[in-house]
Order: structure tokens, then sequence, then C-alpha cells
């Protein structure tokens, strides 16, 4: 079907040291910024998006990070990962239980539900230290073809889910955490159209709610995070970055193998998200439904992208 043109994104930045002004777009107003992942203030900030004019490829040009040479996503090439003996003899652990998701945000470039967590939540496999979650948001294209970060051997799945913990042992704050070696480890879960999920659908209830850039609010029922893990826990592994700006190299990639099912109806109402804020209408030509928000497959650059050794 028709699609519309590729929504704006508005992001702010996780420390001042980011900070640099560009001139505002001719005939329109500067927006407020949008919401980054650990922030919730609204600096007068450069903006960011996924078209043609402020998307991924020009986001070096403001966030000179972007450029780097350990940038995520990646495509994984099956052929190249190596089996880590390691990695089998230190599993991967994780325990989303006592977990709280508290609120449910649109970013203006998609929707993020904060989470508070008492202690850990991910430890082993190739994480040296033990990780609280913060948030989960995902990353979706204008149809069921494309929509995932990361890619496998070329081919996109629909949609993917990142599962953003910070390192608690080293740090006292997950904005720290962010711009900060080993700081960040990110889940990635593939999303393939299927079966409408039980637990994402607890999110998409509340969208409704959240129609409009900086809309938030509660999420009144609990989610079991630990039911968004694919059954089969086999995964990849390597170093990389925030997918969005300002695009720091602080992650450890945990990416499953395996997708989840994700129905066509709640990959829709993601699509219906909004990228401007309510009575404001669409200021610049690129505003309008979030209808993908993905980054493109970045070069490897020489890492390694390994497995547990079965």
């Amino acid at each position: 079907g028709h699609c519309r043109r590729q929504t704006s994104c508005h992001c702010v930045p996780v420390t001042r040291s980011e900070r640099i002004r560009r001139p505002p777009v001719p005939n329109y107003p500067p927006s407020p910024p949008c919401l980054s992942f650990t922030t919730m203030s609204q600096q007068e900030q450069p903006t960011w998006g996924y078209s043609e004019t402020d998307g991924p490829s020009n986001w070096s040009k403001i966030y000179p990070k972007a450029a780097g040479e350990k940038q995520s996503p990646i495509d994984i090439v099956q052929k190249n990962v190596q089996s880590d003996p390691f990695l089998a003899e230190n599993p991967l652990r994780w325990n989303y239980k006592g977990l709280h998701c508290t609120n449910l945000l649109n970013t203006g470039c998609g929707w993020r539900a904060d989470v508070t967590a008492q202690g850990p939540n991910i430890s082993g496999g190739p994480l040296h230290h033990n990780y609280q979650m913060v948030q989960f948001h995902s990353h979706w294209g204008t149809c069921s073809k494309m929509g995932s970060e990361h890619t496998v051997d070329g081919e996109h799945y629909a949609g993917e889910l990142h599962l953003v913990h910070y390192n608690l042992d080293m740090y006292s704050r997950a904005s720290e955490a962010a711009c900060s070696d080993k700081g960040l480890s990110v889940i990635g879960i593939f999303l393939k159209e299927g079966q409408p999920h039980e637990e994402l659908q607890k999110i998409t209830d509340s969208m409704k709610k959240v129609i409009y850039r900086g809309d938030k609010c509660s999420i009144d029922q609990d989610i079991d995070i630990g039911s968004l893990i694919p059954k089969n826990s086999s995964y990849w592994t390597y170093e990389g970055s925030l997918t969005t700006p300002p695009c720091y190299e602080s992650v450890t990639w945990i990416v499953f193998k395996e997708p989840i099912e994700v129905s066509q109806e709640q990959f829709e109402a993601f699509r219906e998200l909004m990228s401007y804020k309510e009575g404001e209408g669409p200021k610049a030509p690129t505003d309008g439904p979030i209808l993908k928000n993905y980054r493109p497959p970045q070069p490897l650059m020489g890492r390694v992208v390994r497995d547990p050794a079965n």
C-alpha cells in the first residue's frame, strides 16, 4: 500500500558534551527534542530521524560517534561466526522477577517502556559484570519484510525488540553507563509476523494513550519480561553501540537467534504512533506516523561475532 513520508525524531543525547546546534530547517520552527533512552528532560537539541534528510546516513554530521568503528547494528554472517567454548561453559543467566514496568512513552521515534528493578537481571555469557534492566523498546518497518536492525545473512525480520541493561557493578546510573566502556548490555530479540504476543499486547493495549510525541502513561498490567525471551536461548554476541544517536560504543550485544511472534495488528499499533506533539500537527514534511525506525547494518570493521560452542 501507499506509505507516507517517513517521520522525524528529535532526541536528547545522554551528555552535554554531545550538544551541537544545527541551523533550523527553513520555514519550520524548531521542534522540542524527543526523549532518549535514559532521560526525560527537554533541552533544545538537534533533530534526527529516519528520513532521507535527517536519517542514519546523516547522523555522523552531528554525532561523530555514529561514524565509529564499533557501530551497531550489523549483518550477522553465520559462516563467519566463531564458536566460543567460554560462552558454553558460562551460560547467560537472566532473572526478570521483581521487575515493574512503570511508564509507556512515545519518544517521537518509537515507544519505550521504562522499568524499575531491584538488583541485577542478567549476567554470565559474554558479560563479566551484573547488569540491571532500565527499559525496553522496539524497532519496526513499513511492512513485515523489514524492520529489524540486525540482519542475518542479509535478511531482515519484521522487527526487533531491545531490552536495555546497564552495568550495575561499575556505574551508579544508566545515563553514566551509556557513554562508558562496558556500560550497557542490550538483548536483541527478532520479531516475526505471526500469532499475537500476549505480553506485548499489554503494551499495545496502552498505545492509544501515547499516540503523540511526549505522551506518557502508566502501565497498569504486570508484564512478564521473561516471556519475551525465545524458548531457544541460543544467541550471537559482539561489541557494538547504541543504534540511535549519540551512538555511543558502550554496548555488549546479545542477539537471540530465534525470533518471537507478533501479530500484524500489534505491528499496526506501533505504526499508528505519531512523531509530533498533540495539538501541534506535523511541523516538518517528515512528520507523521512512525512507519519505520531502524538503522541499517554498519560495517563490522574487523569485529568478531561469537556464539556458544555446542
